[in-house]
């Protein structure tokens, strides 16, 4: 299973899986103790909720706007922070420039996840309602017979209109003359 650490020069805290060094300093990263995670609530229940909140924005299942799956991200970094700024930042190898140059990294990473993330829901909010519009209009376009109101109508074909002609001549082709359905309830023709 994969492990949570973090680096001790620029405050990278994050899964490692296979690679122990950061990815950034490439300096090899030590495994955060639980006590830790619980202290600064890193990677604990909690964390755990607040990704599955911002799961919830990537696939679509939260319409919400792109401030509020920020501010989700943002109090993970927050909490991340107290961690580097109490527990690391006096460290012999901790370096303040390296750390605020991942955190802006990170900080605009987020900004472009929660962008496309909220433009790909909305894409999906527009299809659907595209989608259940079109079922609407199908369902509303239904003909319903002037008369008696049924929806029990047929559609007056080009084939029977002219077997009537054969069988009827002129006058068999004059009585559905202009019409185009027939109504299978009360026999009217519109």
């Amino acid at each position: 299973m994969d492990e949570v650490r973090y680096c001790e020069k620029c405050g990278h805290v994050g899964h490692v899986l296979f690679n122990k060094k950061c990815k950034k300093c490439k300096i090899k990263m030590k495994i955060l103790p639980e006590e830790i995670k619980q202290r600064y609530n890193i990677f604990d229940d909690s964390w755990s909720e607040i990704g599955a909140q911002i799961n919830g924005f990537g696939n679509g299942t939260i319409l919400g706007t792109i401030n509020e799956e920020l501010a989700l991200r943002e109090e993970l970094i927050t909490r991340t922070n107290n961690f580097v700024m109490n527990e690391l930042a006096d460290g012999p190898l901790f370096s303040l420039e390296a750390y605020h140059s991942q955190l802006a990294k990170k900080r605009e990473s987020n900004k472009e996840i929660a962008e496309y993330n909220h433009e790909k829901t909305c894409e999906r909010y527009a299809k659907n309602l595209a989608r259940i519009q079109k079922e609407k209009d199908k369902q509303y376009c239904i003909p319903k017979c002037p008369v008696c109101g049924s929806t029990n109508v047929n559609r007056i074909t080009v084939g029977s209109r002219a077997v009537k002609t054969v069988a009827f001549g002129v006058i068999g082709a004059i009585d559905d003359a202009g019409k185009t359905y027939k109504c299978g309830n009360c026999g009217s023709k519109f």
